[in-house]
C-alpha cells in the first residue's frame, strides 16, 4: 500500500466529513442565488417561477431549482452587446471583469465566460489545490504543454501553478521537438498535458532531446482534457515511455472552474477539490433525479457555482458522466472519487444502444493490449449523426505492420468481441501504426466524412 505524507492545500475542507461539507456549503448557496438572480437576466428569467425567497436551508434543496443547459448560456450569449458582450448571463459591469475564456468549441460554437478579479483568485485558488493533490509542489519546474491561452486549460492552468509557487515553463504551442528539448534544458520536474499529446510525447521521448547532453529530470505527469488514464495500456504507455511512474489524472469544466478533480497518489479516481466555491450533485441522466455519491454509481455531474462574481452557473449540466470509485480516501480526503466514463456530447445510438466512443476504445485497447494502439477513430458520416442502424465505421492502429491475413483475423475478433459485449455492431478497418492523427491539444475520438 502507497504511503501517503498527508499533505493538503486546504485541510479544513478536505478532510471535512462529505455530508458536513454539503452543509457548510448549503449555507452560502442561497444568498449567492439572490445575488445571482439580481444580477444575471438569464437566471432572473430561468428562476421566473421559483418562489421570491430561494430557500436552500438543506443542501437537498438545490434539487428544486432548475438545470442550466448548454443551449441556455447559447441563448444568453447570442443576446451580447456593447456593455455585455458575455450576453445575459453576464452578471457584472464589464468594467470589473478583467478577463475572457472560450470554451475550445469542439462540441460547436464557442462560448465564452468572464473572470472579475474575485474570480480570478478563485480560479487560481482551486486550481492549485487540484495541482497540490496531484502532487506538484512548490520546487517543481512544470512544462505546461497547453499553447491556448485563452481556452479554459491555458492561462488558468498557468495561474494555478503559480499560485502554488511551482515555476511555469509555459512550453505549449512550440513544435513538439522543440518541447522535449527546452524540458531538458529547463531541468522540468513535471508535465501538464492533455491525455492524447502525453500519448504522443511519450512517442517521441527517446528519439528527440537527448543530444542536449542533459539527463531527464521529469518525475510527474499529469494529463487530463478527455478519458483514457482509466485504461492501464494507456497509462503504462506514457509512463514507460516518459520514464517516470507518477501520473494523475486531472479534470475541470471552463464553465464552472478549470481544474476541480485530481487523482492523489492512490491512482484511485480523482478527488474533488473545489469545494470551497462549488457545489457538486450526481444525476440520472435521463430522469435528472439526484443520485447518491456512493461507490459503484455512475451518474452525470451538475455543478453549482456559489463564488463566482461574472458569470455564475446554477446547476450546470456538464454532459460529463461518472462512475463513483468511492467515497473518501485513506490520503485523508473525504470528497467524492470518480472516473470520467464519456459525455453526453459524444453518445452514439446504434439501434437503441447507447455507446460512448471511449467505452469503445476502453475494451478494444484494453482486450487487444499489444496488438492495437490505444486510440482508435469512429466515423460518422455528417457532423449531427447521432444514431446508427448500420455497423459504425472505426479505424484502428495496429501496433505492427500486419500481414494482409492477419489484419483480417485481428480485424473479425475486434467485432466479434464489440458486439459480445457491448451489444452493437461495428465495421473495422485495421490500419498501419502512426495512421491515426493526434492533436497536440485534445484528440477527438470521432471523425465525420461528410463535414
Amino acid at each position: 500500500m502507497t504511503t501517503t505524507s498527508r499533505e493538503y492545500w486546504n485541510e479544513q475542507l478536505e478532510t471535512l466529513p462529505w455530508t458536513e461539507v454539503e452543509r457548510w456549503q448549503a449555507e452560502r448557496i442561497a444568498p449567492a442565488i439572490a445575488k445571482i438572480r439580481a444580477r444575471s437576466a438569464m437566471y432572473q428569467e430561468m428562476f421566473a417561477d421559483v418562489p421570491g425567497e430561494v430557500k436552500v436551508l438543506r443542501f437537498a434543496d438545490l434539487a428544486g431549482l432548475p438545470f442550466t443547459m448548454k443551449d441556455h448560456i447559447r441563448a444568453a450569449q447570442d443576446a451580447a452587446t456593447d456593455e455585455r458582450p458575455l450576453g445575459d448571463n453576464q452578471a457584472a459591469p464589464l468594467k470589473s471583469i478583467v478577463q475572457a475564456l472560450s470554451s475550445s468549441g469542439t462540441t460547436g460554437k464557442p462560448l465564452y465566460y468572464g473572470l472579475t478579479a474575485r474570480d480570478c483568485e478563485v480560479f487560481s485558488d482551486a486550481i492549485a489545490n487540484t495541482w497540490f493533490t496531484a502532487g506538484v509542489r512548490a520546487d517543481d519546474v512544470v512544462a505546461h504543454l497547453v499553447g491556448l491561452p485563452m481556452v479554459a486549460g491555458g492561462l488558468p492552468y498557468a495561474d494555478g501553478f503559480r499560485r502554488l509557487g511551482a515555476t511555469l515553463a509555459w512550453l505549449g504551442g512550440f513544435p513538439t521537438d522543440r518541447i522535449l528539448r527546452e524540458m531538458r534544458r529547463l531541468r522540468c520536474t513535471a508535465l501538464l498535458a492533455t491525455t492524447s499529446f502525453g500519448l504522443y510525447l511519450s512517442e517521441q521521448w527517446d528519439t528527440v532531446g537527448q543530444e542536449t547532453g542533459i539527463p531527464s529530470r521529469l518525475g510527474k505527469v499529469l494529463c487530463g482534457g478527455e478519458p483514457g488514464l482509466n485504461q492501464r495500456d494507456i497509462r503504462d504507455r506514457i509512463t514507460g515511455g516518459l520514464n517516470v511512474s507518477h501520473l494523475r489524472e486531472v479534470m475541470g469544466l471552463g464553465d464552472v472552474i478549470s481544474g476541480m478533480w485530481a487523482e492523489c497518489e492512490r491512482h484511485e479516481g480523482m478527488h474533488f477539490n473545489a469545494q470551497k466555491y462549488v457545489a457538486i450533485e450526481l444525476i440520472d441522466p435521463d430522469s435528472g433525479d439526484v443520485q447518491p455519491w456512493r461507490e459503484g454509481g455512475t451518474g452525470e455531474i451538475v455543478y453549482t457555482t456559489f463564488d463566482r462574481e461574472a458569470t455564475p452557473m446554477v446547476r450546470y449540466r456538464s454532459r460529463d458522466h461518472a462512475l463513483v470509485v468511492g467515497i473518501g480516501c485513506s490520503c485523508g480526503r473525504t470528497s467524492p472519487r470518480i472516473r470520467c466514463i464519456g459525455r453526453t456530447d459524444d453518445m452514439l445510438i446504434y439501434k437503441g444502444m447507447n455507446v460512448f466512443p471511449a467505452a469503445l476504445r476502453d475494451l478494444i485497447s484494453s482486450k487487444f493490449a499489444g496488438q492495437v494502439q490505444p486510440m482508435l477513430r469512429v466515423w460518422k458520416e455528417t457532423k449531427d449523426q447521432v444514431r446508427f442502424d448500420d455497423p459504425i465505421s472505426v479505424d484502428v492502429e495496429a501496433v505492427d505492420n500486419l500481414s494482409g491475413d492477419s489484419a483480417e483475423t485481428l480485424r473479425r475478433e475486434i467485432e466479434a468481441e464489440v458486439r459480445s459485449q457491448l451489444q452493437i455492431r461495428i465495421r473495422v478497418m485495421v490500419l498501419e501504426p502512426k495512421s491515426i492523427p493526434k492533436s497536440v491539444y485534445k484528440t477527438s475520438l470521432v471523425a465525420v466524412r461528410n463535414g
